[in-house]
């Protein structure tokens, strides 16, 4: 009776703080979404130009060759048929393609198949023949894609099961999460890193929950997960104003200015760093506090001390790869830029002072100092919570 009272105490306490934690969470989202006045930059932007769907009714004239480093050029006369519903639904117009690319089938256009034209119009709105311009833009990619993402899809259910369909669910809320209530809150001038971390900590209590069920375990991964991603906001605000960062490094930034997208871009950039390091965040504390856990229950006379040995032992392992996965990864989306500046003639302490270079090594190392101090912390925790909610190694598991 002695073991059980504690194990129910601090089981009731996790409890209410994951429904309160959840219920303030979703409250202040709501209420953003609620309040979030009107966006106008959608209705703008859409004056000047217009992206539809076209189908190649003919081959009318075709010309293939080579440059000097192997590219193949093709230049193409094509008949389109418009398809996208709207104005120019029906139509059809005879359009200049020319595409360059490693391999003739990859920038070739046949009959029957699908491009993607642009259609812009003059400043003043004119859209009298001659003051159109049709520019066939990219091919139409939507069916590889869509079997793409089956075979992705099938491949999870097929071994994760009850599990992969979860975290399936898990993807579609992060999709529409972001689509759906970050991008407009940043659009109507809500704060990026508030709405960041908000949005961000409600999806990793969803997400979580999907993953690992409403259990003490969940429990514990929430605790420990809302502890470090505030952590990591807070590292990423300071990084920022120490490393004298605006935001305006990249030329999607300077872009966004150029078409009147006023929005905060130092918040902008914080909100990426908070998006980037939530999803690896979201993996490392979870497996912890399930590793954690596990080793309870198999040895249920375990003490914190040594539980937070042991779990370290695994936790530094899976970080050490964690950490060069995520470098990795912001690497590989710079690599052209990365050998653009290994070609320039510049002494490499000085291209990575450019503003365009810091904000990414800032990014990668903000997010691996957040995975660097949530491992000892959700570890430290659940070393603590594990033996004395575990009565029994079933009730440990789950």
């Amino acid at each position: 009776m002695n073991r059980q009272q504690p194990s129910r105490t601090i089981r009731y306490v996790l409890e209410g703080l994951a429904v309160l934690s959840t219920a303030v969470l979703a409250s202040l989202t709501l209420a953003l979404h609620i309040s979030r006045p009107p966006i106008t930059y959608a209705q703008e932007i859409d004056t000047f130009s217009v992206t539809v769907q076209a189908r190649v009714d003919e081959v009318l004239d075709e010309s293939i060759s080579e440059d000097a480093d192997g590219l193949v050029i093709v230049a193409q006369t094509l008949r389109l048929s418009f398809l996208t519903q709207g104005p120019y639904e029906g139509e059809q117009a005879v359009l200049e393609y020319h595409g360059t690319g490693p391999t003739l089938n990859a920038v070739r256009f046949r009959e029957g198949q699908r491009a993607l034209v642009m259609i812009s119009t003059l400043p003043d709105g004119s859209d009298v023949s001659g003051r159109t311009v049709y520019q066939v833009a990219d091919h139409v990619r939507l069916l590889p894609l869509a079997l793409i993402a089956g075979t992705f899809v099938a491949v999870t259910m097929a071994i994760g099961r009850w599990q992969g369909l979860r975290g399936l669910l898990g993807l579609v809320l992060s999709g529409l999460l972001i689509g759906g209530f970050i991008l407009p809150q940043i659009l109507a001038h809500r704060d990026p890193v508030l709405v960041t971390l908000i949005s961000t900590g409600l999806l990793l209590a969803v997400t979580l929950y999907l993953i690992q069920g409403w259990n003490v375990t969940g429990h514990t991964a929430l605790l420990g997960m809302t502890v470090s991603l505030a952590v990591t906001g807070l590292l990423a605000v300071l990084a920022t104003r120490v490393a004298f960062l605006t935001g305006y490094g990249s030329e999607e930034t300077l872009f966004l200015q150029a078409v009147g997208i006023n929005v905060q871009m130092r918040g902008l950039l914080l909100a990426g760093m908070i998006l980037g390091a939530a999803g690896v965040l979201d993996d490392v504390i979870l497996a912890q506090a399930v590793t954690i856990f596990e080793l309870s229950a198999t040895d249920p006379t375990l003490r914190p001390r040594a539980l937070y040995k042991r779990g370290m032992r695994i936790g530094v392992t899976h970080l050490a790869s964690m950490i060069n996965t995520l470098v990795l990864a912001y690497a590989s989306t710079a690599l052209p830029l990365l050998i653009l500046f290994y070609l320039y003639p510049e002494p490499w302490y000085l291209t990575i002072n450019r503003e365009l270079i810091a904000e990414e090594i800032v990014r990668a190392l903000v997010g691996s100092t957040g995975l660097l101090l949530a491992v000892p912390l959700t570890t430290a925790i659940s070393a603590w919570v594990a033996p004395r909610t575990a009565d029994s190694p079933s009730s440990a598991a789950g």
